[in-house]
């Protein structure tokens, strides 16, 4: 397996990955990603920013993550908790795995990875949020290290538990 930054010949299987996930969160009563969003418009951004990244094995795309070094609007204001430190970070987002490589250490592997970006470019800390009811994502960060450190707001209102790792 490797990992790559995106290309715009990937996105139709970016998007099955991410239509594997929303599916998988419906059925498992997650409200996360059911309104339409991450949509084809953002994950292009995502690639023409050059912030998207896929796991990739024998040439198909496995799974997906945008991943940036720099601030998140969204991350600055936070409540019932507070952020580990105020130190520059990085984010990740979006990540999601093919159905058929759930369980087999793939996510991990992409979270390693942003960590990695994070310390080269001289950064020690990382960022993400997730749905409340998420437990399989808030579990998986949990035993990577991530520390729940409050509840952020997206720009639509909806409400996400934050993690940050500092290594």
């Amino acid at each position: 397996m490797e990992i790559r930054k995106s290309r715009m010949e990937d996105i139709e299987r970016i998007m099955c990955v991410i239509h594997e996930a929303q599916e998988s969160m419906r059925a498992n009563g997650i409200p996360q990603w059911q309104d339409g969003y991450p949509n084809e418009e953002v994950i292009s951004q995502d690639i023409q920013t050059g912030n998207s990244y896929v796991l990739v094995e024998d040439g198909n795309v496995i799974g997906t993550a945008y991943i940036v070094a720099g601030h998140e609007p969204n991350y600055d204001y936070i409540e019932d908790g507070k952020w580990l430190n105020d130190h520059p970070y990085v984010v990740v987002h979006r990540i999601a795995i093919s159905k058929d490589y759930k369980g087999k250490d793939c996510a991990r592997q992409l979270m390693v990875f942003a960590e990695s970006l994070a310390i080269n470019s001289q950064l020690h800390d990382i960022r993400i949020d997730t749905h409340h009811q998420n437990l399989p994502m808030r579990k998986f960060l949990s035993k990577l290290g991530y520390h729940a450190c409050g509840t952020i707001y997206l720009k639509n209102g909806d409400k996400r538990i934050a993690y940050q790792k500092s290594f």
